[in-house]
């Protein structure tokens, strides 16, 4: 009878360990330090507005769980910039004191706290240089329990990829590319970098964000310093961002993250977007001067020289892959690749009002790439961009 209790209570454990942590930040009391009446721009659900703290005392502000509550976790999404935020708990002679902090480096990021915990002050962390504004876009703040799939807990940009996405803008990885990343980073869990030009206004990186972590995403994208222009060909945009500029950028991302795969825009820029057409051109170009020690030496000596094994260009015409988006995928429940990217690209709020959606078939069609390049030969079941690269891999590791 004691065996059966025992188990029984294991069970209640293990099932109270599995509850969904809830979003609590509606219930707790928040008392921010300053700029008390635009803290609510934080909690708003949008991006377009946000929190600038004063600096000095007036970065802060605390958080009071609701009665019967615990505070698990913390998510923060920082406006325009990465900013490092110190957690602090009151101690046993009432100061507060610092228990965990974020690194500054990610536009999203969570702390995740020990239990026990029912009110904390988010602040400046004490070995600050400079005790500057917190720009906070949104928080949100987290009971017991296992934190939802939605909570972002991103792993820094590849080491090494896999797959290696080069797109113009944000939300572009989504409209042209559809179902890859949903399959090769949802489903097939390959380590995929993707890499975006054009970083735009604060709210689409946010946007940006959430649609990569809808698609299985993981590792953080990296963004380019290109001003958002638009031009009808690649020469038009390479006159606004500079030439130079863009080759050495994107070879030293290959070298970098030293792709099994590239793929990239359709040399025609998809509708004829300057941006799109300078991107392709470029990753292409790459494909030589990142395995030329003497191109850019200076990516070369810090990250070696790569050749990349393969390239696939949206709508090349050449050895052409027509993927089935259709097929309903285990991983994300039943919904199929398209469904996936489409729900991504929803996440582009600021995108809606426009005429852009996610096109399985048409002149833009995102099924469809040809292998512009390889150094593995040409595909021949034309249903995967990693055909024929186990045995190339095998080979380079030997």
């Amino acid at each position: 009878m004691g065996g059966m209790l025992l188990a029984a209570l294991c069970l209640l454990g293990a099932a109270g360990l599995a509850e969904e942590a809830r979003d609590i930040t509606g219930q707790c009391v928040m008392t921010p330090a300053s700029k008390k009446k635009e803290f609510k721009r934080a909690l708003d659900g949008n991006y377009r507005t946000f929190w600038n703290s004063a600096a000095g005392k007036g970065a802060a502000v605390e958080v009071k769980a609701p009665e019967g509550e615990e505070i698990s976790a913390v998510w923060f999404q920082w406006y325009e910039h990465e900013h490092a935020a110190a957690v602090q708990v009151r101690n046993a002679a009432g100061d507060w004191e610092e228990i965990a902090k974020t690194e500054g480096v990610f536009l999203s990021e969570c702390v995740e706290l020990p239990g026990g915990i029912t009110e904390i002050r988010v602040a400046n962390p004490k070995d600050a240089k400079r005790n500057t504004p917190i720009p906070l876009a949104e928080m949100h703040v987290y009971g017991r329990g296992t934190l939802p799939e939605k909570v972002q807990r991103w792993e820094p940009p590849c080491e090494k990829a896999d797959l290696m996405l080069m797109a113009g803008h944000p939300d572009d990885e989504l409209l042209w590319f559809g179902g890859v990343l949903p399959t090769y980073a949802g489903v097939q869990k390959k380590a995929v970098q993707v890499c975006i030009m054009v970083p735009t206004l604060p709210r689409r990186r946010l946007e940006e964000l959430d649609g990569l972590w809808t698609c299985g995403v993981r590792n953080y994208p990296v963004f380019g310093y290109f001003r958002d222009t638009y031009s009808l060909s690649a020469k038009d945009q390479y006159s606004r961002w500079g030439e130079e500029a863009v080759q050495k950028l994107v070879t030293g991302w290959v070298r970098r993250f030293r792709p099994e795969v590239l793929i990239t825009h359709d040399f025609q820029g998809e509708y004829g977007h300057g941006a799109h057409r300078a991107c392709a051109d470029a990753a292409v170009r790459a494909l030589d001067y990142a395995a030329d020690p003497k191109k850019y030496p200076e990516s070369g000596k810090e990250y070696g020289t790569w050749d990349v094994p393969k390239c696939y260009i949206h709508l090349y015409p050449e050895n052409v892959i027509d993927f089935d988006w259709r097929v309903p995928l285990e991983a994300f429940g039943g919904k199929t690749a398209f469904d996936v990217a489409t729900e991504a690209f929803a996440c582009h709020v600021s995108q809606a009002h426009t005429e852009y959606r996610v096109e399985d078939s048409g002149p833009c069609d995102c099924s469809l790439f040809g292998l512009y390049r390889s150094l593995v030969g040409p595909d021949t079941a034309h249903d995967d961009l990693f055909e024929h690269l186990d045995g190339y891999m095998v080979k380079e590791e030997e």
